[in-house]
């Protein structure tokens, strides 16, 4: 720690650090640009000016950049002295000397860090009188909106998008006062992290374009911290509703996981809450009904037995009240044996070893990834795992004293010295073309390999057969061997559960080459947001999807089903449903079930819920709009069952005796909820405006702020902004004098800690290492007679369900695909783009073709909305001239009803803001 003077003041801050960082961490209000805490500084706005004094004698001093300058033990500045600040507002003149003032009418307006550092470095009148200099705008897609007018020459889009992210379509071009950040052309930008330039930007050079089309000012929307619905990962988010509608989807920061970047899908996935696809009422056999519908009450009163089907996209307490209404031995996790293979394996490991979080993955020295295409099924991890490639080049910054937050230099000068990364697997993405080992092979020799690989580790470790070892997996071993925080990376992408035993393996070997100091990480990567979740509730026992189906072909039984929107599984209910006696349904979208009771279910934005990570860790969001139509939470709809059944579940009546209840069966949860916000918390800034003429056009009289029926908490205008976790709890950035969310470093302790801390929150798995190995099974060889194996791939725009019903994202969508090897395509005389069909399957693919594919294999990709139940191929057809314009009708068809769709939305949302009121049904009578 060092002592330094800040206006004859002292203070005590951690040494090493910038003192423009130990500044912001002493909560004192200093201008700054171009300086970012996840990509350093650069110097290049000289907006964080402050004087040095050589000691308390000197008067004079000397003007310094703060982001530059490091601390020192009595390190003497000032920060209020009349030369910095006169030097700060020239600065800032100079920056606006090509600015528009165009603040009404931007869309950063409110909230722009330009704006903040404009009236905090007391810039208020406009000294240049000349023509400003203007460029063109780009169109960057769906996503991303350009203003290049409105740039400030921060560097901080490149920084972010080439050096962070990894992009390679947008970059600095041109000199002086011409700089243009862009593309060499229109296009929409590649990268999956575009969206994260709305954030990173301080200006409104790139806005949200899809929160254009429905545009609220900061302050008239109202927040709620929440969790990301599109993968395992739990990325930490606030959702921001305005008139019921949800409009935007911000980055929360959480140290350990998604830090201050979400990945697109996250970002603008959250469409399918006002898509026209929600379900909103009651159906009881396709037709419109209510909750006091006698054959309805008379079909929930069945008195035949009652099945369940959990749901990895419901919460944990949907998911927990299905379970006890049914009785957890008629509770069915997941109709996919494959799937319930990779649970009940998943489950067994996590009990064994902890799952590192992405901070902690960051600080990897060597990482093997096995058989998982962690970019489409968690793309911020790749985003972790990618700047972990960087720790080399920190290490030789480090030997030449060259602080963290300066090192951007020496990292760009040594890049030919990655961390190594060994990639088995298949296909094409960001980090298989940065592996330093690669090995193309099927998930089952990548398990092989992986093995073989833990049996070079440690001889102990088991070995499917004497296969020779191949070169790359010798000098892999040696790899890690010789790291000191290796990373083992798998997932069920693929769906082998070898996979997920081979990565055990190898992690038991790590821990037995240094017993005494064992730093290795394992992340395994299930595919949906509460997998675990599921896999907690099928430890109590239950039916596989067999036992399920045949209990309905052999008795006569009710099934009772939450949310799934995937059609592989929209496929196989409508089987099941056939043998039914009863089916009730509660889902969140239409499903195009008839017969059938179908119960709305409210989303992750109108109702509290629960879910765990990949890590097991539970995390918990709460709503922050109202439910529309009949729509409530599945549990309170199960609850509501109880009590017209007569079961005990019906006799909770509110949230926090559900929670009760389920501690009672998982007392680890009991830590996490007392945590959860409690009392008020504020879902509106301080400065919003208007909440008394919201619904001028109906009624004279103010609603009542929005608070969620049966919660343990109130929402309201006048709570804290953030609870007692910090920022864990913030629902949205503000402090007073900073408006964009540069304010989060308001509620830390101290703004981009050094040494990583110790993960916050509460594990429900509890992991105790143990030396057990797993032994290679006989179904893992089996191989297939078939002419080709289909091997899946993902994509980030098209593997999850849920954000297809956003229309940015299906406006991005990648659409069915088989990729094939040259010599493949050569031999079946077939050529890139041309449309065929696998076997007797209707669907067309489209033909691509790589080196990347395995011998004997094909890869396939179907969009999630989209049913392909197969697993191997004898023969490819060619589409014939019909399919093919048919094909291409569609499309088209599909890119016109988008822009229909969009208008529509539009439309909707005018309509909706101005006239319609929001009905809320506080519950069942």
């Amino acid at each position: 720690m060092a002592k330094i003077f800040v206006d004859n003041q002292q203070y005590t801050v951690r040494d090493g650090q910038n003192l423009l960082q130990a500044c912001l961490s002493l909560k004192m209000d200093l201008p700054y640009f171009c300086w970012h805490p996840a990509m350093g500084a650069v110097g290049a706005c000289r907006q964080c000016a402050m004087t040095q004094y050589q000691d308390e004698n000197d008067n004079r001093g000397r003007l310094i950049v703060a982001c530059m300058t490091p601390v020192s033990d009595g390190m003497r500045v000032s920060i209020q002295q009349p030369a910095e600040q006169e030097f700060r507002e020239q600065v800032i003149g100079a920056l606006m000397t090509h600015h528009p003032h165009d603040c009404p009418v931007c869309a950063e307006g409110g909230e722009c860090h330009l704006q903040d550092m404009t009236v905090m470095a007391g810039h208020s009148v406009r000294h240049y009188k000349g023509k400003k200099t203007t460029f063109e705008n780009q169109q960057l897609g769906p996503l991303i909106k350009h203003e290049m007018n409105r740039c400030i020459t921060c560097y901080r889009c490149e920084r972010f998008y080439k050096d962070y992210a990894g992009g390679t379509d947008l970059s600095a071009q041109a000199s002086k006062n011409h700089v243009y950040f862009g593309r060499q052309s229109d296009g929409t930008l590649q990268s999956e992290f575009a969206g994260n330039l709305v954030e990173v930007c301080p200006t409104g050079v790139f806005t949200d374009k899809p929160f254009g089309d429905h545009y609220s000012r900061k302050w008239d929307l109202q927040s709620a911290p929440s969790i990301c619905q599109h993968c395992a990962v739990g990325c930490n988010t606030s959702v921001s509703e305005r008139y019921g509608s949800v409009r935007r989807v911000t980055n929360r920061f959480n140290a350990h996981l998604n830090s201050y970047f979400l990945c697109d899908r996250g970002r603008f996935g959250f469409g399918f809450v006002d898509s026209e696809q929600r379900q909103r009422d009651i159906y009881l056999h396709g037709k419109k009904t209510d909750w006091r519908d006698a054959d309805l009450i008379t079909l929930l009163k069945d008195k035949n037995p009652w099945l369940g089907i959990g749901s990895s996209q419901a919460s944990l307490e949907d998911n927990f009240c299905l379970q006890q209404l049914v009785g957890p031995e008629n509770f069915c996790p997941t109709l996919d044996p494959q799937q319930e293979d990779l649970l009940s394996r998943h489950m067994t490991i996590l009990q064994q070893w902890p799952q590192a979080s992405l901070a902690q993955m960051e600080q990897a020295d060597a990482i093997v990834i096995l058989g998982e295409d962690v970019n489409n099924s968690a793309p911020r991890i790749a985003l972790s795992i990618r700047q972990a490639l960087l720790n080399n080049a920190r290490e030789q910054a480090e030997k030449l004293r060259v602080p963290a937050w300066q090192d951007a230099a020496v990292r760009a000068l040594a890049p030919h010295n990655p961390v190594h990364l060994a990639y088995f697997g298949y296909g094409t993405n960001t980090l298989s073309e940065l592996a330093t080992i690669k090995v193309l092979c099927d998930p089952k020799h990548a398990a092989e390999q992986g093995f073989m690989l833990a049996n070079l580790l440690s001889g102990q470790a088991p070995s499917p057969k004497a296969h020779k070892v191949d070169p790359q997996i010798q000098q892999l071993a040696q790899i890690l061997k010789n790291a000191k925080q290796p990373l083992i990376i798998t997932g069920w992408s693929a769906g082998h559960p070898a996979l997920l035993a081979a990565a055990s393996n190898i992690r038991n070997a790590l821990a037995q080459l240094k017993p005494e100091q064992d730093e290795s990480m394992l992340c395994i990567v299930p595919p949906d947001t509460n997998t675990l979740g599921l896999g907690l509730l099928a430890q109590q026992g239950g039916l596989s999807g067999q036992q399920l189906a045949q209990r309905l072909t052999h008795n006569t039984c009710n099934l009772m089903v939450l949310d799934h929107t995937q059609a592989a599984f929209n496929e196989q209910l409508t089987k099941l449903g056939a043998s039914a006696n009863h089916l009730v349904r509660l889902t969140q979208l239409r499903a195009g079930h008839k017969n059938e009771l179908t119960l709305p279910l409210s989303t992750f934005s109108e109702s509290s819920g629960s879910q765990l990570n990949y890590q097991g860790l539970i995390q918990s969001h709460i709503p922050a709009t109202k439910p529309s139509g009949q729509c409530m939470p599945g549990w309170q709809w199960l609850v509501n069952i109880g009590k017209l059944t007569g079961h005990a579940l019906g006799n909770m009546t509110n949230l926090g005796q559900l929670r009760d209840n389920i501690c009672l069966h998982y007392p680890q949860l009991v830590a996490h909820w007392l945590s959860d916000p409690h009392g008020q918390m504020a879902l509106q800034t301080p400065r919003t405006s208007g909440r008394t003429a919201m619904l001028a056009n109906q009624t004279v009289h103010e609603p009542k702020p929005f608070a969620e029926s049966l919660a343990p908490y109130k929402q309201s205008m006048e709570g804290t902004i953030a609870g007692d976790n910090g920022e864990q709890s913030l629902a949205y950035s503000w402090s007073p004098g900073w408006n964009s969310n540069q304010s989060n470093h308001k509620f830390k302790d101290e703004y981009l800690n050094g040494p990583l801390t110790a993960q916050k929150g509460v594990l429900c798995i509890s992991a105790n290492p143990s030396k057990q190995w797993v032994n290679w099974q006989m179904d893992w060889s089996k191989v297939n007679k078939a002419k080709w194996q289909l091997l899946p791939m993902q994509k980030v725009f098209g593997s999850d369900s849920l954000s297809l019903h956003a229309l940015p994202i299906a406006q991005l969508k990648v659409q069915a695909q088989i990729v094939m090897s040259a010599a493949q395509a050569q031999s079946l005389k077939l050529q890139a783009g041309q449309l065929v069909s696998c076997d007797d399957n209707p669907l067309l693919f489209q033909v691509v073709i790589s080196s990347q594919v395995p011998k004997s294999s094909l890869l396939i990709y179907a969009p999630a909305d989209q049913y392909f139940p197969l697993t191997h191929c004898d023969a490819l057809i060619l589409a014939t001239q019909e399919q093919t314009q048919a094909y291409r009708a569609q499309l088209a068809n599909l890119t016109g009803t988008q822009e229909a769709q969009k208008q529509a939305q539009h439309t909707r949302f005018l309509t909706q803001d101005q006239t319609i009121p929001i009905r809320f049904i506080q519950g069942a009578n």
